[in-house]
């Protein structure tokens, strides 16, 4: 029953962050180039502590993360081509201690895992160009390169199952086992494509690119990168007397290679990676953005999706009565012992097949006291899974919400106030989930959106 929820026996979880951010960017002009440089920093600290039924809870004794990241980038054009170069370079470290406890193991309770890492250093740099040369008034090819090198090193300091122990940070005691891990790897990804326009309306595109997402590490060791090749085809129409209409439509077929999938299978262990062997996801997008006159505007989207994993060696967290087997797998039937299961042909979780927004805008001209606008948006989704095993009890089923809002506006006056209903249909659908192994109990555990919500917002501009 999603309008009344029993809490856990450790109570209503809660997080507390604080983060500080800095972000810059300055350009020089040169005439027929233009010089960047882009650059980012953010700190932040986080205590999170969340509850699980019946009664867990996830002590975080504090998280710290710290990234920088810095991109030279010169721009311009030479004759008719037009270029890109520049490089990027970006670092973080990681710092946190947490466990998970429950107060029923023991007399004061007990630790199912508890682990540091300390620290979790990233560090990443690439160089990049690309170009745009015309090969007629109305084609233009596009070409663009990419080298990015990752290195990775942690030190990962996990306890083992501790009974009968407060709710304290553990130090010494039991002894924990240390992993010293690192990682290096390399990526060439590539663009190619074609820019053609029809007419001073239209234009028509085609284009191949390779992506690149490294590796990095878990509770078990580490785990590799994955890679993309994406090809993608569309058109872009503008129209109407002053171009005010827009309709795009693209075209997209995903080639994945080690797609990197977090599963949380067992909490003595913690959570692990696994590669897709591959997967496959492809699919249609349309929107449409229509001023049908000043004072009336339809816009909406339209998305089909197409998404399965082609081969993905997984692990379910099972208890195998009568053997000795202690990893975690299917229970064959016919063979003793624990089998590896392949989740091939299973949907990525948060795939939903078909995505439809639809949105309308209307002004009501108030003369010298302003204007209020009334706005519309409704979004429909079918249905998802909430993780790679596509259990039944993690499918959320297709749904609507509607949010509906009323801004007034004064003329000549830089201020706005609005009040707002948000999914009035008071849909909660599931947006996280997990299948999770905490020693004997085994829980479905699931996080909802929010309700019906309504308020009042105001907005200045300066």
């Amino acid at each position: 029953d999603r309008d009344s929820y029993g809490a856990p026996i450790s109570g209503v979880g809660f997080q507390s962050l604080e983060s500080l951010a800095l972000r810059g960017r300055i350009a020089y002009d040169m005439g027929p180039a233009t010089l960047t440089y882009i650059g980012g920093y953010r700190n932040t600290d986080t205590i999170d502590r969340p509850t699980l039924p019946p009664a867990y809870v996830f002590l975080d004794f504090g998280t710290n993360v710290e990234t920088h990241s810095h991109e030279l980038r010169l721009n311009g054009e030479a004759g008719n081509i037009l270029y890109q170069v520049g490089g990027f370079y970006y670092q973080e470290e990681l710092n946190t201690t947490r466990g998970l406890h429950s107060p029923l193991i023991g007399p004061l309770g007990g630790y199912i895992n508890f682990f540091r890492r300390s620290p979790v250093l990233s560090k990443s740099w690439s160089a990049f160009g690309q170009v745009d040369v015309p090969i007629t008034s109305e084609l233009t090819a596009q070409g663009g390169i990419r080298y990015t090198k990752g290195d990775r090193e942690a030190q990962f300091i996990n306890y083992p199952f501790t009974p009968n122990i407060g709710i304290g940070e553990l130090t010494t005691t039991p002894t924990p086992t240390t992993l010293n891990l690192s990682q290096s790897e390399d990526n060439v990804s590539w663009l190619v494509g074609l820019n053609y326009k029809l007419n001073a309306d239209t234009l028509l595109y085609a284009k191949v690119s390779t992506g690149f997402k490294g590796g990095g590490f878990d509770a078990v060791g580490d785990y590799g990168p994955e890679t993309n090749t994406a090809y993608e085809a569309g058109m872009k129409f503008d129209f109407g007397p002053s171009k005010q209409h827009r309709f795009n439509l693209a075209g997209f077929y995903y080639d994945y290679t080690g797609l990197q999938n977090a599963v949380l299978l067992d909490n003595a262990v913690g959570s692990q990676i696994f590669n897709a062997g591959k997967a496959t996801i492809w699919g249609v997008e349309a929107e449409w953005d229509f001023e049908l006159n000043k004072f009336n505007r339809f816009y909406g989207s339209f998305n089909y999706l197409n998404a399965k994993f082609d081969d993905l060696l997984a692990a379910y967290a099972v208890v195998c009565v009568g053997c000795s087997a202690s990893s975690v797998g299917d229970i064959d039937p016919v063979t003793p012992g624990v089998q590896q299961p392949n989740l091939a042909g299973n949907t990525p979780p948060m795939s939903p097949e078909v995505v439809i927004t639809l949105g309308y805008d209307h002004i009501f001209d108030l003369g010298s006291a302003g204007t209020l606008t009334a706005t519309a948006f409704s979004r429909f989704k079918s249905e998802y899974f909430l993780t790679i095993f596509n259990e039944r009890d993690l499918t959320q089923k297709a749904f609507t919400q509607t949010d509906l809002s009323l801004t007034y506006r004064p003329e000549n006056r830089k201020f706005s106030i609005a009040g707002f209903v948000q999914n009035i249909e008071n849909e909660r659908p599931m947006v996280f989930g997990a299948f999770v192994a905490a020693g004997p109990d085994r829980v479905l555990n699931a996080g909802f959106s929010r309700p019906r919500t309504y308020g009042v917002r105001v907005g200045f501009d300066f």
